[in-house]
């Protein structure tokens, strides 16, 4: 098993590598980057997204569409990456799917999954004419419905299930009980029923999503062929062909020690021959079959780089203080659910060729003892201005954290592409935290002491 060490070096090869003992990736010295941008900052490096992306379609074969889950990073300049490389779209909320047409995603490619969108969410989702909704509820049939018939068009509808039997090697899971997620198994014969009531509806399949990071190749080809029975029965008791099955995605990504590569050849094949067994039967005649990915495309691709302000010891401990924390990377940091409360691979980014003399504990700015990167971490001797690397950080950083928090400023986001550099997000400023506010008048505020 590799170390939370070897993974951080393994991965900065990848990268790019280190040049004269600094880290460079794609060929661009650390410093010049953060020179240009500051930091902290957030780095993506769009070779590898498009390398992850060319394996994802050769292991699945040409039966399966790949949608990316704009969830896990909603750059749009990544976003573009990514259909460029003929991916499709999954989206949770109308900020989502407004960026995956911005970054040329088609409507026909696009389905819209959430267990509380709103009514605006559901009559944008109807006006872009998109895929599929892939709904949460009897509730939300209706309610689309309705919307489908005010604008006067037709409504693609995915019913999202909550199957009876759970994922197992799951890390997070999202259905096999009572959850927020999904119709219950047991209530697909009024959901197939509702559907086809409405004029202004179309049954396009069915949608099972039940977990997140999984490591178990023959686990979740089982939960496949769980999904495809359901499809079946959907169909059966529709009537009709689907025009989706949509296995949802999970992909594990090895954060930690003990973990290995999920194994995508493995997965593929078995998929693969799944179809290869279903192909024949007249009710997925025409189908499409989805994977919905986020996490697993992006998450390798991205690097989260912080500056050394502070190196201090206190009762036998060295604190390495930096200038990014939990506010932008709340991941990283463990404070994220039960899933992710381990140090994440760091390296200190400056002096890549010097071996680890001991442990420390990485701290971010934040006034809470939750902000911490790791304790006894080994990383190079580290002096003040060096830079450090959170490594894994492609998925859900900036868009997770909570930004606002101490208000610091927002990091910039960059994209190394073809030996370039480009700003994909403005890194924030000091100011911005007074944006959208409103200032009460002074007649609100009254006169100093008034009222006591």
């Amino acid at each position: 098993m590799l170390t939370q060490l070897d993974k951080a070096r393994r991965l900065a090869k990848r990268l790019g590598g280190a040049r004269g003992g600094e880290f460079s990736p794609a060929g661009i010295p650390i410093s010049r980057l953060t020179s240009e941008y500051g930091t902290p900052l957030y780095l993506y490096h769009g070779e590898l997204v498009v390398q992850r992306v060319r394996e994802l379609h050769t292991a699945l074969g040409s039966d399966v569409e790949v949608f990316y889950s704009l969830k896990a990073n909603p750059s749009l300049g990544l976003c573009q990456i990514v259909v460029g490389e003929g991916c499709n779209a999954e989206v949770a909320s109308a900020g989502e799917l407004l960026l995956a047409r911005a970054a040329g995603f088609p409507a026909g490619d696009i389905v819209f999954a959430g267990p509380g969108k709103t009514d605006e969410e559901l009559r944008l989702a109807v006006r872009e004419g998109i895929f599929a909704v892939n709904v949460e509820s009897l509730n939300e049939i209706d309610r689309l419905a309705a919307f489908a018939e005010e604008h006067g068009s037709q409504a693609g509808v995915g019913l999202r299930v909550n199957p009876v039997s759970q994922l197992v090697g799951s890390q997070m899971r999202m259905g096999g009980g009572a959850s927020q997620f999904g119709i219950d198994e047991a209530d697909l014969d009024e959901a197939v029923r509702r559907v086809l009531a409405y004029r202004k509806l179309v049954l396009r399949g069915v949608h099972v999503y039940t977990a997140t990071q999984v490591f178990d190749a023959d686990a979740l080809l089982r939960h496949c062929s769980t999904v495809l029975e359901i499809g079946l029965r959907v169909a059966s008791r529709a009537g009709q062909s689907l025009e989706m099955v949509d296995f949802g995605g999970g992909f594990g990504i090895p954060y930690f020690e003990n973990m290995q590569d999920f194994d995508l050849n493995r997965f593929g094949r078995g998929l693969q021959q799944a179809l290869s067994d279903y192909r024949a039967d007249s009710r997925l005649e025409g189908c499409r079959f989805i994977l919905e990915l986020g996490r697993y495309m992006v998450a390798e691709a991205g690097l989260y780089v912080t500056r050394v302000v502070d190196v201090k010891r206190s009762q036998g401990t060295t604190f390495v203080v930096t200038d990014g924390g939990m506010n932008h990377h709340i991941i990283g940091t463990g404070n994220f659910g039960q899933v992710f409360r381990k140090p994440f691979p760091l390296l200190n980014l400056t002096r890549m060729e010097d071996e680890p003399e001991g442990g420390v504990t990485v701290a971010g700015p934040c006034c809470t003892p939750l902000d911490i990167f790791g304790a006894n971490i080994p990383l190079a001797t580290v002096e003040v201005g060096d830079l450090i690397g959170v490594f894994y950080s492609g998925a859900y950083g900036l868009s997770a954290s909570s930004l606002r928090f101490l208000s610091h400023p927002t990091p910039a986001e960059v994209l190394l592409w073809k030996g370039t550099s480009h700003l994909l997000r403005q890194a924030g400023k000091a100011h911005d935290v007074l944006e959208g506010q409103q200032a009460l008048v002074q007649e609100a505020l009254g006169t100093p002491n008034e009222g006591r």
